[in-house]
């Protein structure tokens, strides 16, 4: 049995928090994608919701019906270096990313040396060096973790300087409708408030599609029904390791049709953007 509840988020403000301390001890104690994900929902489903991601990522990079083997990608936020991992599958240029915390580098510059790998917080000042140099920047499960808003404008701006004008900025989030939802390591921001930072900053929205619509829980959902349900398939989730291989695999099928019908969801979503090909405001 496994006991490790993730504070629910409320519309309470966050205390002071140290991102890079929290996240080293974490990823110590948790290595590889439960470090990164919910662990209080266990290592079997947790594997199934980054299937489900792997086929999301792919099936919308389909979708933009765009040859990207000359691009330059940059990920923010590479953890474990999934995406690092997916973008390379799909045959782009060359692959760099970054990640705030010592152990999260180390580890990817030693199982993946073509990718060029930065310890960097997006959310301070960014080395001149990278600005304007890539065609791509991805940022998936990463922004909601910034929970001082100053540094997550500045990480926003960062974003906007590392792609050259026209660029694609990829980027996860659970975007509420009805005020943000905050917890001690993360902030999910509403999504008027994110759409109108991207605006000033010199992005343009074109789309958001569903990470994912049964498998996440439904934190901006209303409906006490659809939370209740909720809990009550994740009971026994959190119980057993069988049990979430198995509700797992059952869900995955069915959150792969949903994820390609439905315009949006109560869980995570990615918002696809192009950098405007004006300038940005001042940095």
């Amino acid at each position: 049995m496994r006991n490790n509840p993730q504070p629910r988020p409320t519309s309470a403000a966050n205390s002071c928090f140290d991102a890079r301390s929290y996240w080293e001890t974490r990823l110590q104690e948790y290595p590889g994608l439960c470090g990164v994900g919910n662990t209080c929902l266990g290592r079997s489903y947790i594997q199934w919701l980054y299937k489900v991601r792997r086929a999301v990522f792919l099936r919308l990079l389909a979708s933009l019906r765009t040859d990207f083997r000359a691009a330059r990608v940059f990920d923010v936020g590479a953890g474990t270096g999934f995406y690092l991992e997916l973008w390379k599958q799909v045959g782009v240029s060359s692959v760099a990313g970054c990640d705030l915390t010592e152990i999260a580098v180390a580890r990817l510059r030693s199982i993946l040396p073509w990718a060029r790998i930065l310890r960097l917080d997006i959310g301070e000042t960014l080395p001149s060096s990278e600005r304007g140099c890539y065609d791509i920047v991805s940022a998936f499960d990463v922004l909601f973790h910034i929970v001082e808003d100053k540094l997550y404008e500045r990480a926003v701006r960062n974003l906007c300087s590392l792609l050259r004008p026209g660029g694609l900025l990829l980027f996860s989030d659970l975007l509420p409708r009805n005020g943000a939802l905050r917890a001690e390591h993360l902030t999910f921001r509403p999504l008027e408030e994110v759409t109108a930072l991207l605006g000033r900053t010199g992005f343009e929205v074109v789309g958001r599609v569903p990470m994912f619509v049964v498998m996440e829980e439904p934190l901006d959902s209303t409906s006490q029904w659809y939370h209740f349900l909720w809990k009550l398939m994740t009971y026994p989730v959190k119980r057993s390791e069988l049990a979430g291989f198995l509700i797992g695999g059952m869900l995955y099928p069915l959150e792969l049709i949903l994820t390609n019908v439905c315009e949006e969801s109560s869980s995570t979503e990615i918002v696809i953007c192009y950098k405007r090909h004006e300038e940005a405001i001042p940095r």
